[in-house]
Formats: structure tokens, sequence, C-alpha cells
């Protein structure tokens, strides 16, 4: 890490010299003078200002340099010239040469002139705030409350930029002392402005492909623990889900555009052009970050492409003088919505009522109920182990500093951030370390130079259980260990079940502690070899290495009344394992771009990458060490002791091509090829060729439109077709086949150690293949107020490697077969509109996505059940599986006329399951197997965002909604259980069936009664509608006047309040949160809500 910031602070201090000795090259002959300060503008960054009468006095100069200093070049400029000039800040004043006993006098002060004006908008309201600010210095002022505003600038004049939020900046080119009356537009949306694509740049208005991309802007001054959080609910057809709140463990997932495959369905992801990871960017280092959803636009990645590509763009510096920002915020966060669990007394009349219902006697007496009521005896108490576990004060702090600048040959950017999250349990940590150096430099007017350098150390800690090890197994028991449990007896021992005591783990302090250290560098070269030709060699390089360790210690338990020994959980034991990846990329791109006859533009792309990834793991495990303090690994004995390691890699190599075409901007067309090679198959099938084709049809340019429909400024059609591999799916060596190793054989009756096969191998396998279609439109109106995107697109991935059934005799595990087969389709669309209401400039941006998703093929292997869900063609991946339920039984009658329920004696308030199948696919009379179907997906059909914005006077407000529709949930692992000290039930069991209140929406209680069990007989009466409805962010924020911050030395400051998870609104459970509550399971950590408070300073 030191090493790290020392590098970083060396390139810097090299720019910032850089920067002030600038180097000057020019070779002109008998040239206007004017032409001349253009060319130095553009190699320096200094601003010359001057009046047009003075400047057309100049004679034509010539000046030759090489290498040369400002103050030389300038020196031979201004040599035999009417007037001198004077160095302010960054900008360069001419005025005219006074004489003064026969000689010249060079560089005098210049005396200021005064500039006045107001600034409206369109309407003619005054804007207050606005900045007025003279270009390539640090003076400037800022409108006061009627709009009007007054500035001094040297004599001379030059150019002042007028700027308001949600304007058109506005530069004003001032000779003299003057009134000026300026008017700000609203800013357009930005429909021509350029994205970022593969390999390369691209004016939106001329793509014709399917992407989505958001600015740093939509991701700024969020409490956000993850770039993936920073992204739900921006993009249509994006799909984030985070179904765990936990430190360190939030980071989502990722689908875009649905569940491709049945194997890995993660997104490519490009930083700066390199293969990453979400996580290991800083969200305040983003520039943009753009997602391409169809194969048009990703087709160019190939085999890596085809679950969709997020390309990642950190900021990089501008031309100008140095820019230093400081941005953090310090914020609290709260656990969010826990199980509303049934105080003792009543878990424990509960429990008897369903013994009672078994024909079972009562556990507990009504003195025990009344003692768990009343809290008179500490051994019948009501222990709220929710409250005893979630109770640190949950803390984030987030801290950045950004250092910017350059001149018309260097530009830089240097970052660094630290993030720091403390969870609301004892020992949930997670912290963040990270720096970054971007860096672009112009060797000659020829060749460029370009890098990126980015460090992360990022540290987390959780606590464990000592029974079956795991954050999660603390989470399971908190929600299952019954009320009526003590936490501690008064002679301070711990109150315990069968699996142990929660707070015995937590409090013992066993602990899993990992760092990360990822170090990213590329380094590119642009060399323009003839006009428009350029060639862009690249070398990447990625090392991300990580280390554990967890130390489990002991637990001795001891009786609540006697104090003697009783239960032993042991014994300790410690995991230390650290691994590391490596991965290479070079690559080499040619591009030629031409414009034919003025109408016709080309744009060839040609490129070949070679990539390679290396994986190295070593693992070690020891137990039974003196003590709990002694964790140091030869600490313990070697009896028992595990030690592993292994490597593995793989290669890819490819090569690609893109064609672009553009007819006056009116008619588009771009092809894609890809060839890759892949060391994960067997030779024969390791290469594949992946194409793409796509055309558009900018409407909006014909002739014709603009008379048929004036309101619409911009109206493009588009489509694509194309295909796209997969080969990051099965492990680094699928075709092979694998041994086990720590077998044992008998010879002679004597145990030898050996090896044994473990699964067969299939030379014949190949890449997964999806093949997409996209079809879109583009529009703006009302003056490029409103924007309006729609796309239809439909995904089939085929080939899908899977293990088919085989039969007992193989003996093996099954090889993979290419077998399997879905398909994804649906709908996207997304708006924008700003507008002004007099001094208020509002806002909308909303997107919705809807997606089908589909098996369409397994071989006849399905279906794949696993517990509550099954995977079979004709429905969606995992979908939820079981019987439907008609409702409770009320009469004996009402279950002798239904068909044979298996489960144990079925009586009244028992739940109802619908005979719907049979061995010949008919209802038979029989609720068995053959009667379980399909009762929904936990993946949203819908998904959708919603952002509200407004500024007026320097305040801005921001309210953004997310969320999801179409998603059902099996519940019954979430709502608790009636029994004894290993489950407590939930309020929704108080509505229970009984013969006195049949009107209800619950059975009767049972305990270790299959019939109404969620888990043992899964139906449509456990699933609940988890959609929902959330006010993900509300940001308020005060941007303080400039004329107040500019008097100590400050650019600009922004005050804000930050809240994430504000408000959900759902018909789930009200105290399970829909994200987290997705999953089905009691082992997640709850959502966090996070209020903060925040800075922006620039200086």
């Amino acid at each position: 890490m030191k090493i790290a910031a020392l590098l970083m602070l060396a390139c810097c201090l090299q720019v910032s010299a850089k920067v002030y000795s600038q180097k000057i090259t020019l070779a002109e002959t008998n040239a206007a003078l004017e032409t001349i300060l253009e060319k130095i503008e553009k190699q320096t960054g200094y601003t010359f200002a001057y009046t047009q009468s003075l400047i057309s006095s100049a004679r034509k100069s010539t000046v030759n340099v090489r290498n040369a200093t400002l103050e030389e070049t300038l020196k031979l400029c201004f040599s035999g010239q009417p007037f001198t000039y004077s160095v302010i800040d960054k900008t360069i004043v001419i005025q005219p040469r006074q004489q003064e006993s026969g000689t010249v006098k060079l560089e005098q002060p210049a005396a200021p002139i005064e500039v006045r004006g107001n600034v409206t908008t369109e309407n003619g309201s005054p804007l207050a705030g606005a900045s007025v600010r003279l270009k390539g210095t640090d003076k400037g002022t800022t409108t006061d409350e009627s709009g009007a505003f007054k500035l001094e600038i040297p004599e001379g004049g030059g150019r002042l930029q007028i700027s308001y939020i949600g304007h058109q900046t506005t530069e004003l080119h001032v000779t003299k002392s003057g009134t000026f009356n300026v008017v700000l537009k609203l800013a357009d949306q930005k429909v021509d402005e350029v994205v970022v694509v593969a390999y390369g740049t691209q004016k939106k208005l001329n793509l014709t492909g399917s992407i989505s991309s958001v600015g740093s802007k939509e991701i700024e001054d969020r409490p956000v623990t993850s770039t993936a959080n920073a992204l739900q609910g921006k993009m249509a057809g994006v799909t984030v889900t985070t179904t765990n709140g936990q430190p360190g463990r939030d980071a989502g997932t990722i689908r875009i555009r649905g569940i491709g495959t049945l194997n890995n369905s993660d997104p490519m992801v490009v930083v700066d052009g390199v293969i990453a990871s979400m996580s290991e960017v800083n969200p305040n280092d983003i520039e943009n970050v753009t997602v391409l959803k169809d194969a048009a636009s990703a087709a160019i990645y190939g085999s890596r492409a085809a679950n969709g590509v997020i390309l990642i763009t950190t900021k990089r510096g501008k031309k100008g003088q140095l820019q230093l920002n400081y941005s953090g915020y310090v914020g609290k966060q709260d656990v969010h919505r826990l199980p509303d669990f049934l105080p003792a007394w009543q878990q424990a009349e509960l429990y008897n009522e369903a013994l009672a219902n078994e024909g079972k006697s009562p556990k507990w007496s009504a003195e025990d109920i009344r003692k768990f009521k009343d809290g008179s005896d500490p051994t019948h108490p009501n222990t709220d182990w929710l409250d005893l576990f979630y109770t640190e004060p949950g803390f984030q702090q987030n801290h950045y500093l950004n250092v910017s600048g350059g001149d018309g040959k260097t530009q830089y950017m240097a970052s660094v951030g630290y993030f720091d999250q403390q969870g609301n349990v004892k020992g949930s940590s997670f912290t963040k370390y990270s720096t970054r150096f971007n860096l672009n430099s112009k060797i000659n007017e020829k060749l460029s130079f370009n890098t990126n350098l980015a460090y992360q150390h990022a540290p987390f800690s959780e606590p464990v259980s000592t029974y079956a090890t795991g954050f999660s197994q603390l989470v399971r028991m908190v929600n299952r260990i019954s009320n009526t449990v003590p936490y501690k007896y008064p002679n301070g021992a711990y109150g315990y079940v069968a699996d142990g005591s929660p707070m015995a783990w937590l409090e013992a302090g066993s602990y899993n502690k990992t760092t990360g250290d990822i170090l990213t560098t590329n380094f590119g070269l642009d060399w323009e070899i003839i006009k428009d030709l350029h060639f862009r060699p690249g070398f990447s390089y990625r090392s991300n290495s990580g280390r554990r360790q967890q130390f489990v210690k002991d637990i001795q338990y001891y009786s609540g009344s006697t104090g003697e020994p009783t239960k032993y959980q042991g014994p300790n034991n410690l995991i230390e394992s650290s691994d590391k990846t490596t991965y290479t990329n070079l690559q080499a791109i040619l591009e030629y771009q031409k414009t034919i006859a003025k109408n016709h533009q080309v744009k060839i792309t040609l490129g070949a990458t070679q990539e390679q990834q290396v994986y190295n793991y070593l693992y070690a495990y020891r137990q039974g060490f003196l003590n709990n303090t002694l964790t140091e690994l030869n600490a313990a004995p070697k009896d028992g002791q595990q030690n592993e390691g292994y490597s593995q890699e793989w290669a890819l190599q490819s090569y690609f091509g893109r064609l672009n075409y553009d007819y006056k901007g009116r008619y588009l067309l771009e092809a894609d090829l890809r060839r890759d090679g892949s060391s994960r198959f067997a030779e024969g099938n390791r290469w594949s060729v992946f194409p793409s084709f796509s055309a558009g049809w900018n409407i909006s340019r014909e002739s014709f439109f603009e008379r048929l429909l004036p309101i619409v400024n911009s109206l493009k059609l588009r489509g694509s077709w194309g295909q796209l591999g997969n080969q990051n799916v099965v492990g680094y060596y699928p075709t092979y086949a694998t041994i086990s190793t720590g077998v044992n054989y008998s010879f002679n009756q004597t145990l030898a150690s050996g090896i044994a096969p473990k699964n067969g191998a299939n030379s014949d396998i190949q890449w997964e293949a999806t093949t997409t279609t996209d079809i879109g439109m583009d529009a703006t109106f009302f003056r490029n107020k409103l924007q309006f995107t729609a796309d239809y697109f439909t995904r089939k991935t085929s080939d899908i490697l899977l293990n088919l059934p085989v039969g007992a005799v193989y003996g093996l595990t099954s090889p993979y077969q290419n077998a399997g087969a879905v398909s994804n389709s649906g709908w996207e669309f997304s708006a924008g509109y700003r507008n002004q209401f007099r001094e208020v400039t509002y806002d909308v941006a909303a997107n919705i996505a809807f997606i089908k998703n589909e098996v369409n093929d397994l071989k006849g292997s399905g279906p794949y059940i696993s517990g509550g869900t099954f995977t079979d063609v004709g429905y969606p991946i995992n979908s939820l599986y079981g019987y439907i339920c008609d409702g409770i039984f009320q009469t004996q009658e009402e279950i002798d006329n239904h068909a044979t329920q298996s489960g144990g004696k079925i009586e009244p308030g028992d739940l109802i399951y619908r005979d719907i199948s049979g061995p010949s696919g008919k209802p038979d009379g029989v609720i068995d197997g053959n009667d379980r179907t399909y009762l929904g997906t936990y993946f949203p059909k819908i998904t959708y965002g919603l952002t509200l914005g407004a500024q007026w006077k320097g305040i801005e407000l921001s309210v953004f909604f997310q969320g999801a529709g179409g998603v059902k949930v099996a519940s019954g692992n979430l709502i608790g259980e009636v029994g004894p000290d290993v489950n407590k039930p939930t309020s929704v069991y108080l509505d229970r069936w009984t013969a006195d209140n049949p009107s209800t929406a619950f059975p009767r209680l049972s305990y270790g009664y299959k019939q109404n069990s969620p888990t043992s007989t899964p139906s449509s009466f456990w699933v609940k509608d988890a959609s929902y409805l959330r006010l993900k962010n509300l940001l308020v924020a005060y941007n303080l006047p400039a004329r107040f911050v500019n008097k100590v030395g400050l650019k600009n400051v922004k005050l804000y309040y930050s809240g994430q998870n504000i408000l959900t609104i759902t018909n789930f459970y009200k105290w399970i949160d829909p994200e987290v509550g997705s999953t089905g399971s009691i082992y997640s950590y709850p959502q966090v809500v996070v209020n903060s408070f925040g800075i922006n300073v620039g200086f």
C-alpha cells in the first residue's frame, strides 16, 4: 500500500512539473500571429486575452521551435510586434507596447476592467447562484437573488464562462467595461453525446446496437457500498438483486436481460479496457458505465459476452489548471425489517396447542407460561435474541480525494479513497482503501501514450459460529432459537440448545478474516501511421491476491443450576489459506476512419488479443490448540491436520473486426466478427466464430420528416442480429476426467492410501452459443427535452453444458454434455424529460423492462428437482415447485370426499391440495409427486426505476424509486415455526385455524407433521408475492454561493443529506425485506437503511 502510494505521488509530481515547464513545438513561416497563438493554446492550456482591433495590427511571424519553453516561444512571437504581454495565472493578456525614455516596458501589470450583467432563463426569470468565471483563471463570482453580477478582470479582457445547473454553459468574449445581459438555455438531453462502446467510442445518434449508460452524476452522493448497488434500477433490462445486507457481502447479483444459462450467468466487466470485477472499482472514480445488451454491441467481445458486457470508464484529467476535489460522507446504518417473533409466553402456548393437536401432552404448564409472561423467574425469560444480536451502532464513512489537470500535451488524474463499514453485529466490518492514477500524454503529433494504474486493499471481518462454522449459521440460529431459552442464567452460564448458543458463539470471538489486494495496470499507445489510420497496441496486467484466516474457538457450556460442565463444542481450529489470480492481456488494434465524398463515413477496426489467467491456491488446517489466544499454525499438533494446494490456468486467443458505415448520418450499418480459441476445450472444438449485423435508419434526417412531425426532433429505428459464446461456465478443464485423492484401499486386510476416478471425460463438448435479436427505436421530442427509447429482444442460448443422468453401473459422476437450451425475451422502455418552470429546473427519468425466461430443451433429462424448486422444459430456470393449495379442510366430510392425501392422518384445519395429475397424466384421486407443478419464479418479471429531480437557487432535490414485479417467494422458512427450543413462530401464526375459529387463512398448528409443512410439502399456500416499490435514495443538497466560498480560496462547496433504502412498499411480510426474502432463507443478514451527511469541496 505504501509503495503504491509513493509511486502514485511520484507520478503526480512528474506530471505537475511537466505542466509548468511547457514544451512547445511549432513550425510556422510567415503566419498570422492569431494562428500561432491558437496553436500555443492547444499545446499548453494557456488562454490569450486580447481585443480584435489590437491583434489585427500584428505583423506576420515566423516561429520554428522544438521542445521550447513557453517563455522562449512567447519572446519569439512578440519580437518586433507593437505590443507585449503579461501572464496572469493561466491567462496571457496582450496589450499595446508603451514607449518611455526610448525603452520598451515589458510585462507591465494590467489595470482591471469592470464587467456587470444579468443572467436570466429563456423565459426571463433571473438565475440566482449562476457561476460567472474568467476562463482559464480562478477569478469568478456568482449572481445574486436578482441574477445580477459584477466582476473585475484584467485589462485586455478575456472569455467569461457563465454556467448554471441544468443549463447550457455560455461563453462571452469581453474586451472592455460594460453591462451584459446573458440568457442561459436549458440543457438539451444529450442525443448526440459520445458513448463508450467495445474498443472505442461512438456517437449515440449513430448507434445501431442496444446499450444503456449512466454517468457519474447518477452515482455520486449516494451511500452505496458497491458499484453494482449504484446501478440498481438505473437501466432498463439490468437487474440487480441484493439479498444480503452484511458488510462486504452486499455487492448484489447482476443479470442483463434475464438468466442466460443454467451455469454462470454473470456479465463480463471491463474497467478501462481490463477484464475486472465490479467490486474493485471505487464508485467515486467512475466517469461512465455502459451496458452492452445485444449481440451487435457486444459481439466483438465474442465468447466473453454471452451474458452482456458492462464497460466502466474511470475519470481522466482534462486540459486546464489543476483541480483538487474532496468528497466524503458519514452515515448511520440500521438493520431493516426484522422478523416479529412472538414473545416467549405465546411461543409456549402455541407449542402446547400443536402438541395437543397431535394427541400429545403439553410441554409447558400454566405456571410456566405465567412466569414467561410476568418475568418473575430468570429461568423463564423472554429472551429477545434479535435485540441481543444486532447491538452495534452500524456506521459507514467514505472519503475521496481527487486531483486532475493538464495541458495540451499531458492530462492526469490521481485519486485516493477510503471506505469503512461497521456492521450492526459485533465483529462484522468491511474496509476498502483504493488509489488510482490515469495519464494521457501526447509524445508528438503522431504518437500518444496512456496508462491506468489502480490498487485496492480490502480487509473484511465477520464472526462465525462454533457449530457448522460460518456467519450465516449465527444468523440462522438467532432466527430459530426460542425466546424461552435464557441468554444467561443467574450464575452466568449460557442457555443453549442442541446446536449451542448464538450469543456464546458471538461473544467467544471466533472470526473469519480476509484481505484482498488488487493491482491493475494498463498501458497503451496510439500511433497515427498515416492520416486517418491509427495503430493502438496495449498491455494489461491484473493481480488479485487474497489471504484468509479463520479461527474457531472451543466453548464449554455449564449447567444453569449447578454450574457443572455440560456440553462441549470443539476442538478449536484454525484455517489459513491464500490464493492469487494473475491475468494478462496483450492486444493490438488497427483503426481506419475516412469520410468519402463528404457523405460517406467508413470506419474499420481490426484487432487481436492474447489473454491468460493463472490461479494458485494454498490451504492449511489444524485443530486442538492449547488455548483460544495462541493462533499460530504451528501451535497445534499435526494430528488431524489438512493441507492442500493447486494451480490452474486458461488462455484465450482472439481475432476480431468491425465495419461501420454511415451515409449522411441517415443510414447506418455495422458488422462485427470475432474468432476465439479457448484452452478450456479439446483441440477440435477450441475455435468458434461469432458474427453480428445491425442497421439503423435516422428517419429524422430525411427531408420530408420535419414537415410531417415537427414536434419530433430525432427518430431512429434500429435492428440487430448476432451470435455470442460462453466459455466461462464449468471450470478451467471441463473436458478432462478428474480424480479424488485420500481414498483408502484394502490389500491383505491392510489399508493403503490411493486415488480414484471421480467423473468421466467428454472431449466433444464445445461452446455454449447465444443468438440474439433486437429491434429498437430512439426518439427525442419538444426541442430534445423528452427522450424515449424502446427495445424488443430475444435471446436463446443453446448447447448448454449439463451433467445428464447416467446408469448406476457407470460408477462416476456423469461428464458434461451440450444438452440444454434457454431463451429470454422481453420489452424495455426508457424515457427522460428535462424542463424549466420559472427559476426551477426539473427532470424526470424512468425505465421499465418486462422479461420472460424459459427452458427450451434438456434433452429429455428433466425435470431437475431440488427441494421446493425445479428446472424443466417450458418453465423459467429454478422455478418454485409444489402442490396447488385450494384452502383449508373445514369438516371430515370434505376430507372423505377429497383425493387421498399422504403425510399422516388428515383432519379439519389441514391444507387441501389439488389433484391435477397421475401416472397417466390425468387426475387419479391420489395426492402425490405427480401433482406438484409450477408455482412461480423468484426472478423478477418486471424491473423499473424512476428518478425525480429539481434544482432551485443552489438547492438540489433528487428522489429515486426502484422496484420489481412478478416475484414469487417460498416464504415457509421465513415465518418461523411452532416447536421446542429451536423453533419460534412469528405473528402470522396467531391467525391459525381452530375449531372455535375456523374462518382463518392459516392451517391448524402442528409439530413434526408433514401435511402442513412448507419443507416436506411445499405448496402454493406458502408462495407469496414479493413485488415491491422502494424509495431507494433521497438526496437533498445545497450548493453554497460561489461569492462566499471564493473568498476563502474554494471553487465550490456542496452540503447534502442522502438516505438509502428509506421506504419499501410491498404486499410481502412487513418484517422481511422482499429482496432478502427472495432467497426463501433465514440465513441472510437483513438489508440496512443508511442516513448519511456529506460534503463535496472543490479547491
